[in-house]
């Protein structure tokens, strides 16, 4: 069988958790279940399609990602989708829109009844059938389209690039949409002896850094993460707070020669 993950904004203090997850195990005691976090801002679908992207692919092929997130919105249908050899079962709620810029291979409506806890009754149930070889077609009704939303573009050219926070991680530190690939194309446009500065509210950086110990405590660092998306925090602080800046705060890169 194939491995489930789990993700919503339920938080951990309440029961909500634990009833989805025993919806599934009472019917399979032996099916593998990981969390990915359940402390995802309530209804934030932004917030929730950058963990998602950030994480999905970290876990093999196959995988089915349950994601509870926004889960009573108003007319939000329940759905599954197949998408980069994962599958994933939540709400067309515009949040696999943001996750890739791929389009799912299929697209599953699944009936949701009169559920006040779809979660339960309805994406857990289905998660069980997939991660059990059920096909898309087993569990739902194909349809053609999902619900599309559009992240906040980059702006670029040769002399800049222009981009915002698009999301604030617990540590305060600043994601943004600002990607490494995207900053190194322009560098090389450019050409040798070009400069750079990278501006943030009232802060101003014409270096980056390797590493969040390359300042010392209190100090601010700005380097591409992991995941490669350029990132503002302070060592041992947060950003956000000491920095003024939230989600949506614009970041920009400029660039000159000689």
């Amino acid at each position: 069988m194939a491995l489930i993950t789990f993700m919503s904004d339920f938080g951990t203090v309440d029961h909500y958790v634990a009833a989805v997850k025993a919806a599934i195990v009472s019917e399979s005691p032996t099916q593998p279940i990981t969390d990915i976090t359940h402390n995802i801002r309530p209804f934030d679908i932004s917030h929730a399609a950058n963990v998602l992207r950030n994480v999905y692919k970290d876990f093999p092929a196959k995988t089915v990602h349950v994601v509870a997130v926004d889960s009573m919105r108003e007319k939000s249908k329940a759905i599954a989708i197949e998408l980069d050899d994962h599958l994933f079962v939540g709400f067309d709620s515009g949040i696999f829109s943001l996750i890739s810029s791929k389009k799912p291979n299929k697209i599953a409506f699944l009936e949701n009844g009169k559920s006040t806890f779809p979660a339960k009754d309805v994406l857990a149930k289905t998660a069980l059938m997939l991660a059990n070889g059920k096909s898309l077609s087993d569990v739902g009704q194909i349809v053609e389209e999902i619900t599309e939303l559009y992240a906040r573009q980059l702006k670029v050219t040769k002399r800049e690039i222009a981009g915002n926070v698009v999301s604030v991680d617990h540590y305060g530190n600043l994601i943004t949409n600002i990607n490494k690939e995207e900053f190194e194309k322009i560098l090389e446009i450019n050409g040798a002896g070009v400069r750079y500065a990278i501006r943030f509210g009232r802060e101003r950086f014409q270096e980056l850094h390797t590493f969040f110990s390359d300042v010392e405590s209190g100090d601010c660092f700005v380097l591409f993460n992991s995941s490669n998306q350029l990132q503002i925090g302070i060592n041992k602080g947060n950003a956000s707070e000491l920095l003024g800046l939230s989600v949506d705060s614009p970041v920009l890169i400029e660039f000159a020669n000689g």
